[in-house]
């Protein structure tokens, strides 16, 4: 089977304004994911889908495919969907939504998600990794994900979950244990991303601003791989610094060359 990545990449954004064009280490936070996705072996393709000429002209300036989408999406995964329907895209059997503020992604994990859904035993799968302490457990920022026992999700949600009823959760002790950060990356075949987005949004997607509810509420069962702890998304402002730190330690040729 053939695989497109789609990177969707928004400009306007409430928490951070034009995330996907933030400096971080000499280069925009949307090339530092491109490049973590061209980094997965199982993409055939690597895109990204934005409602901006700026963010394209920027994404095609480092050598990335770029084209310009819609402004009214609800979600990243109806941008990758209506990217999904063109004539260029037609030759692709699994679509990949990989986010664009996610660039530590364990390459693995998301191959072994591709994996999942080319073998036929989900229409859908997503990451997580494990959650690090109890501050980054609480934050409404980090999506938490509760799998059942066959691996496949029961709910997403940015509170607390799953929340014991006597003292406090312990970390790390138990391996992934049932304590997990949802990781924003959707493999789907195509039946299931048309049927994903041709629902309107859900209740409880417009709820927790969460799109992948949308997908448990329309019925579709979502396989849930556990990759290896990795860094945080870029979510909230602090997120800058400490991705700021990270690539300037782990690609300090990278950013000369950008500097330069």
């Amino acid at each position: 089977m053939t695989v497109l990545c789609v990177l969707p990449a928004r400009l306007g954004s409430r928490r951070i304004p034009r995330k996907p064009l933030q400096p971080i280490a000499g280069r925009p936070l949307v090339e530092w994911s491109w490049r973590a996705a061209t980094r997965v072996d199982a993409f055939d393709a690597v895109w990204v889908a934005t409602d901006s000429e700026e963010i394209a002209e920027r994404v095609r300036s480092f050598g990335g495919t770029a084209l310009l989408t819609r402004t009214d999406h609800p979600s990243g995964t109806d941008r990758v969907a209506e990217v999904a329907a063109r004539p260029e895209a037609l030759g692709f059997d699994v679509l990949v939504n990989y986010q664009a503020d996610e660039p530590f992604l364990d390459p693995e994990a998301v191959t072994a998600a591709v994996e999942v859904v080319a073998s036929g035993r989900a229409e859908v799968a997503t990451v997580a990794v494990p959650i690090r302490d109890a501050a980054e457990w609480r934050s409404p920022s980090v999506v938490k994900v509760v799998r059942a026992a066959d691996g496949t999700a029961l709910y997403f949600s940015r509170a607390p979950v799953p929340h014991p009823r006597d003292g406090e959760p312990e970390f790390g002790s138990r391996g992934a244990g049932p304590y997990l950060r949802h990781v924003g990356v959707y493999v789907t075949t195509r039946d299931a991303l048309e049927r994903w987005t041709g629902s309107s949004p859900s209740p409880l997607e417009e709820i927790e601003k969460l799109e992948q509810l949308r997908a448990l509420e329309t019925g579709l069962r979502i396989a849930v791989v556990v990759g290896a702890a990795a860094g945080p998304g870029v979510d909230v402002p602090a997120d800058l610094e400490r991705a700021e730190r990270r690539l300037a330690e782990t690609a300090p040729i990278e950013r000369v060359e950008a500097d330069d």
